[in-house]
This record gives structure tokens, sequence and C-alpha cells, in this order.
């Protein structure tokens, strides 16, 4: 389903901080739905929010561990 209204890096960004605050998917979507957001609609902007997410952070944790020359220390380093 496609939706109409627009889809806004801020809206992702308020997708994303409500669910890092502990928000439930049900309370982000009512909270949508009441700002005028068809139901279906909602569910695919929040997914596809979370999703592009976890990508982020996939990638981010790949590159991390990917770094050459860094590995992890099980010395203290005194």
């Amino acid at each position: 389903m496609r939706t109409h209204a627009k889809v806004t890096p801020e809206l992702r960004r308020w997708i994303i901080t409500q669910t890092e605050l502990g928000q439930t998917p049900d309370k982000l979507l009512d909270a949508m739905i009441k700002l005028g957001w068809p139901e279906g609609a909602a569910l695919e902007v929040m997914e596809r929010a979370l999703t592009e997410k976890v990508a982020q952070i996939r990638a981010k944790d790949v590159a991390n561990n990917a770094a050459p020359g860094v590995e992890p220390s099980s010395e203290s380093g005194s």
C-alpha cells in the first residue's frame, strides 16, 4: 500500500526515537493514526523506518568488526 502523505526524514527519526525510548509499536501506530495516517500506511512507514535503522546498525557493526589492525584485547593494558 502506498501513502500519499509525505514520509519525511523527521518522521523516520521520530519513529526511531520513540522506539529507542521504549514506545511499543501499538502506541506508535495509535499516535500516527491520530495524526491522520491510515493504519496500513502507518504500518508500512514504521516497518520501512525500522528496517532501514536495523540495516544501518548492521552495516556499522560490520564496518567496526572489519577495521584493519583493530583487535579486541583481553589484557587491561597496565
